[in-house]
């Protein structure tokens, strides 16, 4: 693209609200088709603040926040109810495999080499020794990359509900691997539009991603998959441009610009460095960005959750807040210390790659369909999910030794799903004012019509307790809050 081009485009985009890419021929020094003009300036239209539709009719765009009405929020939820990969995405994944595996590749020899890595990633994983060479590209597309997909976009769900997802966002990847992150942000904005275009709400995005990634065959993996997809998208009303990947480790790479949401998903546990100073790569990887949100995701695992916590928290030393899941009802903030916190949205339908490499005497090995995750949303600027502070009448958790055997009144943080059973239900909970476990237990003949809200909080979602019998387990270090038919239960926030 000549300088021209781009100095007229952002003279006009300074001073109109809209203009035709055929009009700048009035002015240039030589004639362009349209097409020329606007794949010269797609790159650059995110800069620009420019939305640039199918007939080349361009116009400023606004940076708003999204609109995420109660009917929007509840017809994604509707999508999420069985959330499985998107047909083209699923397509592309086998596609690439096959032509690093042969069409052979769920068969034979290959597929035993395939399941052994399989298998030696998930050990890896969990003791945060991760590696890449090609084949384990494989074995992370057929084993993770679907779950990690799929449970990303009830993140971004959060954010869009929260009014943090805008007209006009720069996002990162951080340690991309081979394009989860970037894949489920652009099929999640494709959704979204659904939704809008279905509801006759006239929205358009300008949308720029970058990644990070350190391993080569990584960033191939990443150009190909997502490239693909979104140029079969097809987004009439959306601008999303994917920068070159930067080639480089997290630890060390130099990031001059300003992102709008920055995302570790699965990376920082894969560092060989303790959980405070993954703080420090979080932070050089931020430095640029003035106000942005950053979500880390880390698995579920005991060691993994309670890691993440730690890190949460030195960033928070770093002059971070969070913005969820925690919440600090009584204005005072925990150490994080044995602090472990998940979510479990549910199961995901088994894609057919998964299907055919699970197709062994013990297939359970292979098939891994369970989202459950443990994340944190942090910005800078104090903003939080919830603005919900206790008053006087409730005890603080830090206090409960006090109560043991009394019935008091709480206000808590719903911080799990279920973790009893059908007979016994069992919900972990938080003030931060205490870092002892404790558990809303709420055996199911006493559930009623007063307590049963305990149900509809929702992960990170604050209640009001009234009424509920406090109990020391001794043998688990923990304090129990039974919840009986005369507890009551209400959603505040």
């Amino acid at each position: 693209m000549t300088p021209e081009i781009l100095s007229l485009a952002r003279y006009l985009a300074s001073s109109r609200a809209e203009f035709t890419l055929s009009e700048m021929n009035l002015y240039l020094s030589r004639k362009y088709d349209e097409k020329e003009l606007y794949e010269s300036l797609k790159p650059h239209l995110y800069d620009l603040s420019l939305f640039c539709d199918a007939r080349y009719k361009c116009t400023k765009l606004a940076n708003q926040p999204l609109p995420a009405d109660e009917s929007i929020i509840r017809e994604l939820e509707g999508m999420f109810k069985t959330p499985r990969l998107p047909a083209r995405v699923e397509k592309l994944v086998e596609s690439y495999i096959e032509r690093s595996c042969g069409k052979d590749w769920h068969t034979g020899r290959k597929a035993d080499l395939i399941r052994e890595n399989i298998v030696k990633q998930k050990e890896e994983y969990w003791k945060g020794k991760s590696q890449y060479p090609r084949i384990r590209i494989i074995s992370y597309l057929l084993y993770h990359f679907p779950v990690y997909f799929c449970q990303y976009q009830y993140l971004l769900l959060d954010l869009l509900r929260s009014g943090l997802l805008t007209t006009k966002m720069s996002i990162l990847d951080a340690g991309a691997g081979p394009g989860t992150i970037t894949l489920s942000t652009i099929d999640f904005l494709r959704k979204l539009l659904e939704v809008y275009s279905k509801k006759n709400i006239d929205v358009k995005l300008s949308i720029k991603i970058g990644a990070v990634e350190q391993e080569a065959e990584n960033i191939n993996c990443y150009k190909e998959l997502a490239s693909s997809y979104l140029s079969d998208l097809k987004l009439d009303n959306a601008n999303i441009t994917m920068a070159e990947p930067v080639s480089a480790p997290l630890e060390t790479v130099k990031l001059p610009e300003d992102y709008d949401l920055i995302v570790f998903s699965n990376v920082l546990a894969e560092m060989d460095m303790p959980p405070e100073q993954r703080a420090d790569v979080v932070e050089r990887v931020a430095s640029a960005s003035k106000n942005p949100t950053i979500i880390i995701i880390e698995p579920a695992d005991l060691v993994n959750s309670t890691a993440l916590r730690v890190t949460q928290h030195a960033l928070i030393r770093k002059g971070f807040n969070i913005f969820s899941p925690c919440t600090l009802i009584w204005g005072i903030g925990c150490t994080g210390g044995n602090c472990w916190s998940f979510e479990e949205p549910g199961s995901i339908q088994v894609p057919g790659f998964m299907k055919k490499i699970a197709r062994t005497g013990e297939p359970y090995r292979y098939i891994n369909t369970d989202m459950k995750f443990s994340s944190v949303i942090l910005r800078r600027d104090g903003i939080t999910k919830h603005a919900y502070r206790a008053k006087g009448k409730f005890a603080r958790l830090a206090n409960l030794k006090k109560h043991v055997g009394k019935r008091v009144n709480v206000a808590v943080s719903v911080m799990s799903g279920n973790l009893g059973d059908e007979k016994t239900f069992v919900f972990k909970v938080c003030d931060a004012t205490t870092s002892v476990p404790c558990y809303a237990v709420l055996p199911a003949y006493h559930m009623n019509d007063n307590n049963k809200a305990i149900f509809d909080a929702g992960y990170g979602g604050i209640i009001e307790i009234s009424g509920t019998l406090i109990r020391e387990n001794r043998a688990f270090s923990s304090y129990n809050l039974l919840i009986t038919r005369n507890t009551a239960v209400r959603i505040v926030n």
